[in-house]
């Protein structure tokens, strides 16, 4: 695994805990539905495509681990396994939910229906391939201002690859190399295994994190949480949420009668009406220039957040209603009172460097650290 597929993986689980964490906060019950990726209340088991992409993940990790040179069998294998993987739209149902979340979209159980295309010519269902379905996700994640996160979602699986193996528009050569002949339009390309080696490690990789997050948010709900709230497009009220991963279970009940809120959540809704549809909003003071340059930062790190500039007037009203409704970020008790006022889903806070600025993400979810992959050869004859 060369060191900028290493970096990919390492940012991408940066992002994603960022993500999974600020989610999270908004709507913990739409979160905890997310998780299990495609879900169909009519089906069981049996018909969930999740269960055959964990097998083409583990399948294709068993050609990772070999020390040999793969044959051109083996190659062409990993290269298929690479294309499924690509294709598991079920999986990316969870991702494309939680990005959801953000923007106060209801938790909807075909999130990728809007991508479907129907043919005129004799009404056939065209549902969306890994290229549509990873551009979606990545002008989601831009829509919700995590801009790093969408450029790492648009390159996870190598198109290119991915097209020329799925349409047998490929040759593998015996001088270590993959080489996509374009026969119907396009300029020929030509890739050295080690290449095609990163993109398979990204996309692999990708799974893994992904199922990672999944898993370990998963097991946070044991022992079960009562949490009040809404679940889709459902009035809030009690609900509880287990999961007993040893069982393969998980399940979210509701335990109340009827409609029922908390201050916490009416906090909530409040502060996720004021976000506007992203993950941060900022307020420059008008008349000081740290807080544009707070602003150029946080871009630069890969967000775009919500710009509201406020003169002095205004911002001294936003202040007060910040103290009114008990809307301040209560994780930072060192709150500094000059610094930038931004809002986050955990609530507005003042920061006056980049370092306090870090202190607004959530804990990582996990500590991913890239496994070093056997880096395969030409093939033997």
């Amino acid at each position: 695994m060369r060191p900028n597929t290493e970096d990919f993986l390492v940012s991408l689980s940066i992002e994603l805990s960022r993500l999974y964490g600020f989610a999270r906060q908004m709507n913990e019950l739409d979160f905890a539905v997310s998780l299990s990726g495609e879900f169909r209340g009519m089906q069981d088991a049996g018909w969930l495509t999740p269960i055959t992409a964990r097998q083409v993940f583990e399948e294709i990790k068993a050609y990772e681990g070999r020390s040999q040179p793969y044959t051109l069998p083996e190659w062409r294998i990993v290269l298929l396994l690479y294309c499924q993987l690509a294709e598991a739209g079920g999986v990316y149902e969870s991702l494309k939910n939680i990005l959801g979340i953000i923007s106060a979209l209801p938790y909807n159980s075909w999130p990728f229906q809007g991508l479907v295309r129907t043919r005129q010519i004799d009404d056939r269902i065209i549902a969306p391939n890994a290229n549509a379905t990873f551009k979606d996700l990545a002008q989601k994640a831009k829509h919700i201002g995590m801009a790093k996160l969408s450029d790492l979602l648009a390159i996870t699986f190598d198109d290119e690859i991915r097209n020329g193996i799925a349409h047998a528009d490929y040759v593998i050569w015996t001088d270590g190399s993959l080489r996509l002949s374009k026969r119907n339009g396009g300029l020929p390309k030509l890739l050295k295994f080690e290449e095609v080696a990163d993109a398979v490690a990204a996309g692999v990789g990708f799974y893994e994190i992904l199922q990672l997050h999944n898993s370990v948010a998963t097991r946070s709900f044991n022992p079960a949480k009562e949490i009040v709230g809404k679940l889709s497009e459902f009035p809030p009220m009690k609900h509880t949420v287990f999961a007993d991963p040893e069982k393969k279970i998980f399940s979210i009940k509701s335990s109340s009668s009827g409609v029922g809120t908390t201050p916490e959540y009416l906090r909530q809704v409040e502060i996720n009406t004021r976000l506007g549809g992203r993950i941060l909003t900022v307020f420059p003071r008008s008349s000081t220039q740290a807080d544009e340059s707070i602003i150029r930062e946080i871009e630069a790190i890969g967000y775009e957040p919500n710009i509201v500039p406020l003169d002095v007037a205004a911002y001294k009203r936003l202040t007060s209603e910040i103290d009114a409704l008990s809307l301040r970020d209560d994780r930072n008790k060192n709150d500094n009172s000059e610094g930038t006022l931004l809002l986050s889903p955990f609530g507005y806070c003042s920061v006056a460097s980049m370092s306090q600025f870090d202190l607004v993400f959530p804990n990582p979810m996990i500590e991913f650290e890239p496994q070093e992959a056997h880096e395969p050869s030409a093939p033997v004859e």
